[in-house]
């Protein structure tokens, strides 16, 4: 070795000694390393907070994601919405939640209460602490939310909490601004589905801010005038004739109607009920479907099966691209010839329908494969969106253009209504009713926010059943984390002392 190579290491290891003495032996120093990183890690955490970066949602169902529907609904709002909250940490989701719909329409804006920022308003709203309120205030007109109650329901059919946060807030801002909620009404006294089996489809079109009332058209006479939706939700007994004329005026009238028929006894005739349906030129054949095409039947249970979807109308549109549906023993549609429907100036379109090879089984007394060799081989219908011209009239304007006037009553037919309701079907699932699977519900929900005029409500909506779960560290899990963040960098450090130690005494 080269006398120059030798001064070259000498030097080196000069250098190396040097910086382990000063550096990573001295304790001083190392203390200083420690508390750079600490500064560094509280700093940065700082900074990010003082941007207000959008919450990262990584539930399933983005239950903290404003949703497509609550966009659309709330974008043209013309009036200044202010929301209050009150006894609620500004880290927590909702107020994440209120801040999106703040940045969706700036007439909404939102202020975090308390008895030290605004006394006067704690005051009138009668605020006490340990209270969890949200108040939202248009003009005169406010809306008080406990949060501790109202953004949570309970599922009794699946016994589990369901989260309506959104829900809640949609529509409770929707209600200070829209004086008229769509009104449906269901008939009652045929052995219809009821409240007590269509009791999701129900909270999901009163958070849809539609109301739903029962109406006995044996008893009224007529269907009110504030009738926006009539629904007939699966008669099995047939109606009497001054409720039928009851139907039949309010048609006349320009009246929608959302009606469900489901299998019924091979003996069952509902010839009364069957008039208000000839009425718009169709029937509901009493049967069921089977499909024999294996890539939309449940595997062993061909009644059970995935029906094609119209992706044109506006009732089924986002189903048919973001979901599916799952239909059991469901019956079909028949129609009068071209020739009568144009007599009777009704158009429809097919919103539900089966594949090229499906059969229709009439035979209920024979075994299945008897029935099913005598059943009819075809494409069928399983609902429709029907239109009804009562009356057409031209007038002059004052601009002498001509301009038409017609009233028009419009028909969704289902012939199955079992799919929205509460039953839970074994073969499908032993813990959820049918109405959850995929877009059931919402093929409910969108036909009668169609035929009430409030298509500002179409979308898929949330299933918050099940699997609306988020990760929220607690307590203990943080101080693990930030003991993790800590002490490596400090073992590491300590580590490194004590390996130069042990090579210095080494030499």
């Amino acid at each position: 070795m080269s006398k120059n190579e030798k001064s070259d290491v000498k030097f080196s290891e000069k250098i190396s000694l040097k910086i382990r003495k000063t550096i990573i032996v001295s304790k001083l120093f190392t203390c200083l390393i420690v508390l750079l990183l600490i500064c560094a890690f509280i700093g940065l955490n700082v900074w990010v907070q003082s941007l207000d970066l959008p919450q990262i949602d990584v539930t399933a169902n983005k239950i903290y994601t404003l949703s497509d529907g609550s966009k659309e609904a709330l974008k043209d709002i013309n009036q200044d919405i202010k929301i209050y909250i009150f006894g609620i940490d500004e880290n927590n989701s909702v107020v994440g939640l209120i801040k999106q719909y703040c940045s969706v329409n700036d007439k909404i804006t939102y202020e975090m209460l308390s008895k030290e920022s605004n006394l006067a308003k704690v005051q009138e709203f009668e605020l006490e602490d340990g209270y969890s309120i949200i108040v939202i205030e248009s003009g005169e007109s406010k809306k008080i939310i406990d949060a501790s109650t109202e953004f949570q329901t309970f599922d009794y059919t699946t016994y589990e909490q369901v989260d309506i946060t959104e829900q809640t807030l949609t529509n409770s801002i929707l209600s200070l601004v829209n004086e008229n909620k769509p009104k449906v009404y269901f008939t009652e006294g045929h052995s219809e589905f009821g409240s007590d089996e269509l009791g999701v489809l129900m909270t999901y079109l009163n958070n849809e801010a539609i109301e739903t009332s029962n109406i006995d058209l044996a008893t009224t006479g007529a269907v009110p005038e504030d009738c926006d939706v009539l629904a007939i939700m699966s008669p099995s007994s047939d109606f009497f004739e001054n409720e039928v004329q009851a139907v039949v005026d309010y048609i006349n009238r320009g009246g929608n109607l959302f009606i469900t028929r489901d299998v019924l006894s091979q003996d069952a005739q509902l010839l009364n009920f069957a008039q208000i349906l000839a009425y718009y030129g169709v029937n509901v054949e009493n049967g069921y479907i089977l499909e024999r095409d294996s890539k939309v039947a449940q595997s062993n249970y061909p009644f059970i099966f995935k029906p094609q979807i119209s992706e044109t109308n506006s009732i089924t549109s986002e189903i048919y691209s973001d979901s599916y549906m799952l239909l059991a023993y469901a019956e079909k549609i028949n129609f009068a010839s071209s020739e009568e429907l144009e007599n009777l100036k009704v158009t429809y379109e097919p919103l539900l329908e089966t594949s090229d090879t499906a059969l229709f089984v009439t035979d209920f007394a024979s075994d299945a494969e008897t029935a099913a060799s005598t059943a009819q081989s075809g494409k069928f219908t399983i609902a429709a969106d029907i239109t009804k011209t009562i009356s057409e009239t031209s007038q002059t304007d004052e601009n002498g253009e001509e301009k038409n006037n017609s009233i028009k009553s419009q028909l969704v037919l289902c012939a199955n209504g079992r799919f929205m309701t509460d039953y839970i079907i074994s073969e499908i699932s032993n813990q959820y009713p049918i109405s959850y699977v995929g877009s059931n519900k919402d093929f409910g929900i969108n036909a009668i926010s169609v035929l009430a005029k409030k298509e500002n409500g179409l979308k898929i909506r949330k299933d918050m059943a099940g699997t609306s779960y988020v990760f929220s560290a607690s307590a203990k899990q943080n101080t693990v984390v930030l003991g993790i963040i800590f002490s490596v960098p400090v073992l590491i450090i300590i580590a490194g002392i004590i390996v130069g130690k042990h090579r210095k005494k080494r030499k």
